[in-house]
């Protein structure tokens, strides 16, 4: 588990530093639909990431929980938009949580960066007394 926390963060760290700055080159040469790699690149790293630190037993901090609660729905809400099309009820349902995460998810994943970076940092944990938890 500690060696996970450890190539946990530096992939998050890399990948977060490598998009972003790809990002940023193409918004500065007028390219302004690779910003969608940041948000799906990044996104489905640290949704995959999320996933597997929740099978994990240690204590979870509050920032890890917040983003979980505040992330994870985007993924499902796109997957019922693209099952269920331009219903106009049902897609209004589904557009309302990708739309607003468009402002907040880059703020998140610099936090979630942060958070891995805590839980590497604290590696030295003891994860084993949590390992009898059910």
């Amino acid at each position: 588990m500690k060696t996970f926390f450890t190539y946990d963060f530096y992939i998050q760290l890399i990948i977060f530093t490598v998009i972003s700055g790809i990002v940023l080159i193409g918004l500065i040469h007028d390219n302004e639909k690779i910003i969608y790699l940041f948000y799906f690149g990044i996104g489905i790293l640290q949704s995959v990431s999320y996933l597997i630190r929740c099978s994990y037993k240690y204590e979870k901090s509050l920032l890890f929980k917040i983003y979980g609660y505040v992330i994870m729905p985007i993924f499902p809400s796109l997957l019922g938009l693209a099952i269920f099309g331009n219903t106009n009820f049902i897609a209004f349902i589904f557009i309302v949580i990708p739309v607003l995460s468009f402002f907040y998810s880059p703020i998140m994943a610099i936090l979630y960066v942060r958070d891995t970076y805590l839980v590497f940092k604290n590696k030295d944990l003891n994860f084993e007394q949590h390992e009898n938890i059910k």
